[in-house]
């Protein structure tokens, strides 16, 4: 019996990748801009949507490793990069309902990962502080993402190095 090789997102060259079906008829909302798109949006859209999901594989690989996920890094990385937060600019920043953050809140701090302060302009609310774990923390995540900085280093050549970091800025920048 010949052994069989099943292929895997990882082993799928993105350029050898199957265009995503298309849907027959509209059924849901955003179907008929599907139907529209140019064969070079399309083309663009199944390239994201593939390299989407092998940054997911690796990234809940680096999720599960930091024991964040999702929200909890979001909310992490803001209060690290921002420093005390207030509550309600974490929910407007994240665009949470104020109970999914109060639950977010409450699972960072039971970890150790934030602090929750007075806030001093409101006796109301609290201030959310990052500690030192959550710094830890998100540069473990880092860490791990230093992985596909390496790996772009290893495909792209100097100049499309620097052309792809204009272009990621320029996306980050404008999403």
């Amino acid at each position: 019996m010949a052994a069989t090789h099943i292929t895997t997102v990882r082993d799928t060259p993105l350029a050898q990748s199957q265009p995503l079906p298309r849907p027959n008829s509209a059924s849901g909302p955003g179907e008929n801009a599907l139907e529209a798109l140019s064969q070079r949006d399309q083309r663009m859209l199944d390239l994201m949507v593939h390299m989407s999901l092998r940054l997911r594989l690796r990234g809940m690989d680096l999720e599960t490793s930091t024991g964040l996920v999702g929200r909890e890094l979001d909310l992490v990385a803001l209060l690290t990069a921002s420093g005390p937060t207030s509550v309600k600019s974490l929910v407007a920043d994240l665009g949470l309902p104020r109970s999914t953050m109060t639950a977010i809140v409450d699972r960072l701090e039971e970890r150790g990962l934030l602090v929750r302060h007075p806030n001093p302009d409101d006796r109301r609310s609290v201030i959310l502080e990052a500690t030192p774990q959550a710094g830890n923390a998100l540069k473990h995540y880092q860490v791990g993402m230093l992985g596909l900085v390496r790996h772009i280093a290893k495909v792209l050549d100097d100049a499309e190095q620097d052309d792809f970091t204009r272009l990621v800025e320029k996306m980050a920048d404008t999403f």
